[in-house]
């Protein structure tokens, strides 16, 4: 890694970091359950405001060391790769402040709690048009004119994969407000539209960033278009907001207010609220508590059958058993 490229990849990836208060839900501020009255709370806007200073501090250091080592790769390459572990672990200290302050004030039992969902999501889903994997598609044909039919198989899986689990995500159990259920479906129908396109123009983008890697004259800007769409896809959820929170409200809905607030879950949550574990869940698949997109319940058995064979996918590959497309190429 360059220095240059390692400069950028620092940059980048404190904007991320910076934008995660801003993508959060009022309710659900770095990834801790709380009612909306709560959303404003002097400790809720420490939390953050502390959150954002550290993230700035760790940035800056890392700009500072990059710079001083901006000719040396192996250096520059480490500190970028740090500068995820030490954002995460900002990220992690204030779920931890935020969690502790709930518990020992005792927000959860402010307030009534109750659950709601949207049967039309199953009757009548979200449908994700297949003409956004038009890009990906003219990609991988090109690929096969060009003669580069060793790069067409990493290629081929991504584009058939994408769209089916743009329809799964869209099927799974929507993450809705109790206290505002009808116009919380409506954003969240938008905002799994809005998803599933940029998942599939994602995957045109790397189709693109495999192709540029296989062709040396364009190798050092191969990883252009992947980025593009990763900024393109940070800048779009933020603005729309996590479920489509941010969305502007149609007439009639300001003043919708059932008078419940979301189950309290918080303990099925761990890691800061990435990792999902109930075994009395139905669930394979939930709405992310943090980020875009959805993750596993890790107390289904489906997730440990998923698990196990990626596991042994890995220690297949790893012993040499079976071969996995390269990439190395491609960046």
């Amino acid at each position: 890694m360059t220095g240059l490229t390692a400069l950028l990849l620092i940059v980048l990836l404190a904007g991320f970091a910076l934008a995660v208060p801003m993508h959060m839900r009022p309710t659900l501020p770095f990834g801790v359950q709380v009612a909306a009255v709560r959303a404003a709370d002097p400790a809720i806007v420490r939390t953050r405001r502390t959150y954002l200073l550290r993230v700035t501090a760790v940035s800056v250091i890392a700009v500072v060391v990059c710079v001083a080592a901006y000719g040396n790769a192996l250096i520059a390459g480490t500190l970028a790769n740090s500068l995820v572990v030490a954002h995460g672990a900002c990220y992690v200290l204030a779920h931890r402040r935020l969690r502790e302050t709930k518990r020992a004030e005792w927000w959860q039992a402010e307030h009534r709690y109750g659950v709601t969902t949207d049967t039309t999501l199953r009757t009548d889903p979200v449908r994700v048009s297949l003409l956004w994997l038009t890009p990906a598609v003219v990609v991988m044909v090109v690929t096969m004119a060009l003669g580069h039919w060793d790069i067409v198989i990493p290629m081929a899986v991504m584009t058939v994969l994408m769209p089916l689990a743009v329809r799964l995500g869209v099927r799974t159990r929507p993450d809705l407000d109790a206290a505002q259920p009808v116009g919380s479906a409506r954003r969240y129908r938008v905002y799994l539209r809005g998803t599933g396109r940029m998942l599939m123009l994602l995957v045109g983008a790397t189709n693109l960033t495999i192709l540029l890697g296989a062709t040396q004259s364009s190798e050092p800007f191969a990883a252009v278009p992947s980025l593009a769409v990763v900024i393109v896809f940070v800048a779009w959820s933020v603005r729309v907001g996590q479920a489509g929170h941010r969305l502007p409200k149609l007439p009639g809905e300001e003043d919708e207010d059932t008078g419940l607030t979301q189950r309290d879950d918080d303990r099925r949550w761990h890691l800061g609220g990435l990792v999902y574990l109930n075994r009395q869940d139905p669930a394979v698949f939930v709405h992310k508590r943090v980020g875009i997109g959805w993750t596993m319940n890790l107390g289904h058995p489906v997730s440990w059958a998923v698990l196990v064979v990626l596991v042994l996918v890995a220690a297949m590959a790893g012993l040499g058993v079976v071969d996995l497309p390269q990439r190395e190429n491609a960046f």
